[in-house]
Parts: structure tokens; sequence; C-alpha cells
């Protein structure tokens, strides 16, 4: 009896344990570089070549789950990294996304946002509950924004790779 108790003992500690090392990575890029300025444009030549190079930089890192917004640049920005793993992209709205209910649903995966410069840092601050981000500026769309979630601990930073 003593040897059943500790074999439960054990694997009870065992499942605890695997629940607080999952972490869940969420990765927020803008889109590539537009065409023009119309209000829906396409990517521009840099912009294919920027989202090509976001797809090899993505290459040894598993995305789970590819988010983007409704527009031509993000879906065509997020169709090329998605396309590189073989993957399907969801669509979200920026003003009703969710992260907490996306992460709660979600633990462990890697999951990826195409956004804008707006809605990028918005989006972030609102799932941190502060104002860690400022709007992108409109020149710059190298930047991955990385936030880990592993069991209370939440990490978030902001790279150029």
């Amino acid at each position: 009896m003593k040897t059943f108790y500790l074999l439960l003992f054990s694997l009870i500690m065992s499942q605890i344990s695997a629940q607080d090392t999952t972490t869940t990575t969420i990765y927020f890029i803008r889109h590539c570089e537009k065409a023009d300025a119309f209000k829906n444009p396409d990517l521009s030549e840099a912009g294919k070549i920027r989202a090509q190079k976001w797809a090899t930089h993505f290459e040894k890192t598993p995305i789970d789950i590819f988010y983007t917004s409704l527009y031509k640049r993000t879906q065509q920005t997020c169709t090329t990294v998605a396309t590189s793993q073989g993957k399907e992209i969801l669509f979200y709205k920026p003003e009703t996304l969710d992260l907490k209910k996306i992460v709660q649903e979600n633990p462990g995966k890697t999951i990826l946002f195409v956004g804008h410069t707006n809605t990028i840092p918005k989006n972030i601050n609102a799932f941190l509950g502060q104002q860690a981000y400022l709007d992108i500026d409109d020149s710059v769309y190298g930047n991955l924004y990385t936030i880990k979630i592993s069991g209370q601990t939440v990490t978030h930073e902001v790279a150029t790779p």
C-alpha cells in the first residue's frame, strides 16, 4: 500500500511539474514594406524580400498558429512565413483581439501575429496591463516582439533580428 501511495504521489507531482514548464510563445511582426500609400496595398518588391527573410528567420522555429489582420500586406507577409512551414493562416481583428484568451486556449504553443504600427503595441500593452511599447514608426519594418508565458511568469522583449 505504501508503494501505491508513493507511485500516486510521484504521478501527481510529475503532472504538476509538466504543467509548470509549459511555455507559450507569441511573436509579433509588422507587415513588410507596402507597394504604395493606398488604403490596402500589396507588398512592394522590398516587402516581398523582407517577408522571405522572415520565413528564413523562423525556419528553425516551428510556429503552431499564424494570425494575420485582414489587409493584403499583412496576409502576404504572414502567408510567406506560414507557407514555408506548411501551415494555414487565421484572421483576427486587432480591435477585438483577446490575447489572454488565445494564450489560455493554446498552452505551450508558438504563435505568430502579423499586424500594424499601432495595433502591435496596443495589443501587447493590453495583454501586459502596462504601457511597455509605443507605436512603431512608419519607417520601421524589422522589429520582432516576443512574449513568453511560463506558468505565472511573463517576459517580453523587442529585437531587430
